[in-house]
């Protein structure tokens, strides 16, 4: 099998896992989410460190680590990245839990636009005319459900505002994926232990209280969390840039579907309307990474000869 198909699968595995999440998740409504979030950061922690332990290029990721440590700037950006991915998460389980499973696919549908925007502000990188007409798409989607509901979507932007920013914060690092995880998770777990140690102090811990499964989904939270990451950073080598664009759209799609048809969370015409204009939006952003990757391979041509 070539190194293409493997990273297609990978991709894909990454996708529909990433897809599945709010069924996962859905599994520990009964524990509080501040604690399942202390649970999925510290369980990510630990498997982390397994899995750096048993890499074959150990020592290259404890370099990394003691090169990012030894850059403040750097540092002090994988801090900020952490906080804003552990933010991310807590909104994302606060979302599947109180039955806002379809805000949470709004949010990351919203997602690469948002980057895109956040790109412009921040790195002073120019739109093209494609791009900016996806932009305008997010601004009338975000204003009609203002106007039509009186009240903003926070859960989905706050999900595309928090992962847009790590993205960001994780374009000025130099660092591999699972050196990078596993930072992430070391900063945010003393915050997670203390939180734990707090509940504990006041009998308040639930999590072992559920049941096995309970107990068992709980403790994979950071395994859950972990690999697909790792399938991405894998995968995402060998695919072509526009190919990976428009997968990124599958788990949202999936978590629409799963949101109406698996939890029967209502679709009013509002937001039926929000999400046609969003897609709108996707479809205009999938042609510019489609167009943009056939006008590089012809002046990559044209080189060659």
């Amino acid at each position: 099998m070539s190194n293409t198909k493997k990273s297609l699968i990978a991709i894909l595995i990454c996708y529909f896992s990433w897809g599945l999440f709010p069924i996962y998740f859905k599994l520990l409504k009964s524990i509080d989410a501040y604690e399942v979030l202390s649970l999925r950061v510290l369980c990510s922690f630990i498997f982390m460190v397994l899995v750096v332990l048993v890499a074959a290029n150990k020592k290259f990721i404890f370099n990394e680590i003691k090169e990012v440590w030894k850059d403040k700037k750097s540092f002090i950006l994988l801090i900020a990245a952490s906080l804003l991915i552990t933010a991310n998460w807590l909104t994302y389980i606060i979302a599947v839990n109180s039955n806002h499973v379809l805000e949470a696919s709004f949010g990351y549908y919203l997602n690469p636009i948002v980057t895109i925007i956040l790109a412009v502000v921040f790195l002073k990188e120019k739109l093209t005319r494609v791009q900016t007409i996806a932009c305008l798409c997010v601004g009338a989607s975000l204003l009609y459900l203002f106007i039509s509901l009186g009240s903003l979507p926070w859960i989905s932007i706050l999900l595309a505002l928090t992962f847009g920013l790590y993205s960001l914060c994780k374009k000025k690092i130099v660092l591999s994926p699972k050196a990078s995880l596993l930072v992430e998770t070391a900063i945010v777990s003393p915050i997670a232990l203390t939180y734990m140690w707090y509940l504990g102090t006041n009998s308040n811990i639930t999590f072992h209280t559920y049941g096995t499964s309970t107990l068992i989904y709980a403790l994979l939270s950071g395994v859950v969390t972990a690999v697909p990451l790792m399938l991405f950073a894998k995968g995402a080598i060998d695919i072509p840039l526009y190919l990976l664009g428009i997968l990124q759209y599958l788990p949202p799609t999936m978590q629409f579907l799963i949101g109406i048809f698996v939890y029967g969370e209502e679709l009013s015409i509002q937001k039926l309307i929000s999400f046609a204009i969003i897609w709108v939006a996707v479809i205009v952003f999938c042609y510019s990474a489609v167009t943009s990757m056939k006008k590089q391979s012809i002046i990559n041509k044209s080189h060659q000869k």
